[in-house]
């Protein structure tokens, strides 16, 4: 296959009906040809003659006599159940991968022919697709910077009867804490937490940073028990410096500050509010496209389709009250 272009029209123009997509999603999700969704089995399955709307789609039934069910490369993946055609999802996860501050439920619907409410419900099932599954210990070649951001509206820009008294800073009553750990050159994680307390901080330092790396952190109290196993770097903002100088060595916090104002970007200009309840799937999205900030357009793609056999995610589910 080749996928030497670089606009959407062309993406377009390659998936152009939904027999090639799902030739496409075939030699990603099973390259070494259909494995039964239901049992797991890789005993080659029966053809079966799909008829009507479905005629261009290979379908199959397991060849196992206990199972016998039929299945498509859709069955079980994010795609399952969904009445958009597979054409218009390879085009939203393009979309969506490759715009640097994401793009809105009302924008995607616009561009690939579907209603905002399904755009939304299109949005967060990619974001689920974009969640690192097994993800590897930051600091085994270079040090960790640690930082944390707090999610939500300026009380400036409120009504007046919305202002809420200590809204800004650390002890914002309405804001959400996402902590974050940046390799230096390397990935990001983010982490929505209930608050940002010495012992929540601990845990996530301790499951995420290998043993015996440089931790880089501002000066702020709950990061002072950061245990033996870390060489620990505070930077004291509040005193005017951002770099200390350690051995020869410069440390400072600006990777993840950096990667804190894509996101700020994204909330103010793409999405203006973020529910706590799905802040972890914005979260994913962003780190997702800052971890490939090296690859090209198509193998950002490549990465997230490759990824479609996540737990599925319904509207029902995404709009239950937390």
């Amino acid at each position: 296959m080749d996928f030497a272009f670089t606009t959407i029209q062309e993406f377009n123009d390659y998936f152009k009906d939904d027999k090639t997509c799902y030739q496409f999603l075939e030699a990603q999700r099973w390259p070494d040809g259909p494995v039964c969704p239901h049992c797991g089995s890789t005993k080659k399955p029966y053809s079966v003659t799909p008829r009507g709307k479905q005629k261009d789609i290979p379908t199959y039934r397991c060849s196992e006599r206990s199972c016998d069910l039929p299945f498509t490369v859709r069955t079980h993946s994010i795609f399952d159940g969904s009445n958009v055609p597979l054409r218009k999802w390879f085009q939203a996860v393009y979309e969506i991968s490759t715009s640097k501050k994401g793009i809105s439920s009302k924008e995607l619907g616009t561009r690939i022919g579907v209603s905002q409410k399904t755009g939304w419900l299109m949005n967060h099932k990619i974001r689920n697709m974009l969640a690192d599954t097994a993800p590897k210990l930051l600091g085994e070649t270079d040090m960790v910077q640690a930082d944390e951001t707090y999610v939500g509206g300026k009380n400036k820009n409120r009504h007046k009867d919305k202002k809420i008294e200590g809204s800004q800073g650390r002890s914002a009553a309405d804001k959400t804490p996402v902590v974050g750990l940046i390799e230096k050159g390397g990935r990001v994680m983010t982490f929505v937490t209930p608050n940002t307390d010495a012992d929540t901080l601990n845990e996530i330092i301790n499951n995420n940073v290998a043993e015996g790396a440089t931790i880089v952190t501002d000066a702020y109290r709950s990061y002072a028990t950061i245990g033996n196993a870390y060489t620990h770097i505070t930077v004291k903002h509040e005193d005017g410096g951002y770099v200390v100088e350690d051995n020869g060595r410069k440390f400072h916090t600006q990777n993840i500050e950096n990667f804190w104002s894509q996101l700020k970007r994204g909330y103010v200009g793409i999405y203006h509010y973020m529910s706590p309840k799905h802040l972890h799937r914005y979260c994913n999205e962003f780190a997702t496209r800052y971890n490939l900030r090296d690859v090209s357009n198509i193998a950002r793609f490549l990465h997230v389709v490759r990824n479609a056999d996540v737990e599925k995610i319904t509207y029902r589910k995404l709009t239950a009250k937390a």
